[in-house]
């Protein structure tokens, strides 16, 4: 609505086509319609050009002010986006690297750390030159459909929305589970509904540059603090002399399978490349992504060598498969206990983030990535939907985890080394340039070719044995200890 002043004042300028409205609103051309972009002629008066002036600089304030409050915008710098990396992929896998040392030896260990941080550093470069050429595409499900055809991107978004929907309601369990750790509830329900409860307040944060800002900060140093107050319990209570019951190599008696399945604890390990377009979509500069991915993969490689250097070298033979259960009862268990669940807290955000606008964007399409009070009710609805859908699933299916260790082994090794070799291919085949014989090729080709269809398989393997085990001794739904 306009007031009797500013209606009098748009009347008094009719016949001038640069109109001035009153503040707050744009100066624009009444004959086009087109916003102007640069000051008035000489001709103007000097009140006039000061009082332009003015509201120009207004209006690109206001401009700027409403782009830096945009959900999902462009507006993320490469170092939150390396902190958001490392509390996304350096999760609790950290704490059983260890227990699969024992399988490998030093000498495995030793080169698989650096190696695997490298591979999937380079996977992220990969997808980073995919996306610096097609900066429209915000996901893998776009990137399959513009590259590799709209059925292979079905597929693929199929995929991604089960692995983030299998892995959210994954990291609700081990919410509950740490929560056991802290007050000792006996009852699986009763946990897993504290869990939600803990949940909705940071599931509020609608992108991420949100989750940057408030949640990855406090979720990266929790596993760093939490390594290494298990470290120094480690050397308080060591009882013996550093690799006293370790192995240079794989321990006699190791089958080639065993081997192969404790390698691939380390290759998950580094796993989260499926957020990796959503994220510098989110950046300030996507250009900047390879230096928040070499960065973020130097730190968890030290991280991931230190924690396994300390206790394998100082638990050997006897080292746990669950690292934090070395430490006896007592304050240091519930610190830890209390760390894990902040960290799987902000695991859960960010693995259910890119599913959560999904849906927010099917259910509510006019509010999808609005900062109204409606938008932000519709998002409320959408996550706690989800979560009370996680919370039902995840205890009706009593062995819900071994359910999610199969679906993230089907499309774990294809996100880390074969979607993104192949979206880097299509790209070059599409502007008619010959990789030949180049590093692109042939890592791109170990990765498509052997790592893909090998961790694929032994991942799979491992979490149908594992069902099949556990599924004979599983509790029945919402039992009590």
């Amino acid at each position: 609505m306009v007031d009797d002043k500013d209606q009098e004042l748009v009347d008094d300028n009719d016949d001038d086509p640069f109109t001035t409205y009153p503040k707050g609103h744009h100066r624009v051309d009444t004959t086009g319609d087109v916003e102007l972009t640069r000051r008035s002629s000489s001709g103007r008066h000097s009140e006039r050009e000061e009082d332009d002036q003015f509201y120009d600089e207004h209006d690109e304030n206001d401009m700027d002010k409403s782009e830096h409050h945009t959900i999902g915008s462009a507006r993320t710098p490469w170092y939150l986006t390396a902190i958001v990396l490392l509390s996304e992929v350096m999760g609790t896998g950290i704490l059983s690297l260890p227990y699969a040392a024992k399988t490998l030896g030093w000498v495995c260990v030793i080169v698989s750390v650096p190696l695997f941080a490298a591979f999937s550093a380079y996977s992220g470069y990969l997808l980073a030159s995919v996306h610096q050429k097609h900066p429209n595409l915000h996901s893998f499900a776009e990137a399959a459909s513009s590259l590799l055809g709209e059925r292979f991107g079905t597929i693929t978004k199929i995929s991604m929305l089960l692995n983030w929907g299998a892995t959210a309601i994954y990291y609700l369990i081990a919410t509950a589970d740490a929560v056991h750790d802290i007050v000792g509830l006996q009852c699986d329900y009763q946990r897993a509904l504290i869990a939600s409860l803990l949940l909705i307040l940071p599931c509020q944060c609608r992108d991420f540059h949100a989750i940057s800002k408030y949640l990855s900060g406090p979720s990266t140093c929790a596993i760093i603090v939490m390594v290494f107050i298990i470290i120094g319990n480690l050397l308080s209570s060591a009882d013996g002399t550093f690799g006293d019951t370790t192995t240079l190599w794989p321990p006699p008696g190791t089958t080639p399978l065993q081997f192969l399945e404790a390698l691939s604890a380390f290759v998950f390990a580094y796993q989260g490349h499926a957020i990796f377009l959503e994220l510098m979509a989110e950046m300030k500069q996507a250009s900047d992504f390879p230096y928040s991915c070499t960065s973020a993969y130097m730190l968890m490689c030290v991280m991931y060598g230190l924690t396994v250097i300390a206790a394998y070298g100082l638990r050997g033979a006897s080292t746990e498969e669950f690292l934090p259960d070395i430490l006896p009862a007592g304050t240091a268990r519930k610190v830890v206990g209390s760390l894990v669940c902040l960290h799987i807290c902000v695991s859960y955000v960010i693995a259910g983030q890119p599913l959560h606008m999904w849906l927010h964007a099917t259910v509510f399409p006019k509010t999808y990535q609005t900062s109204g009070r409606q938008g932000t009710l519709h998002w409320l609805i959408v996550t706690c939907g989800f979560l009370v859908f996680g919370f039902v699933v995840g205890n009706l299916i009593p062995f819900f985890a071994d359910v999610q260790a199969l679906i993230g082994s089907l499309f774990g090794a294809p996100t880390v080394f074969g979607w993104p070799v192949a979206f880097y291919w299509a790209v070059h085949r599409r502007e008619g340039a010959s990789i030949g014989l180049n590093h692109s090729t042939v890592i791109g080709g170990l990765f498509l070719l052997v790592f893909t269809p090998l961790f694929c398989i032994l991942g799979t393997s491992g979490a149908i044995a594992s069902i099949v085990r556990d599924a004979e001794h599983a509790a029945t739904p919402f039992e009590c200890d």
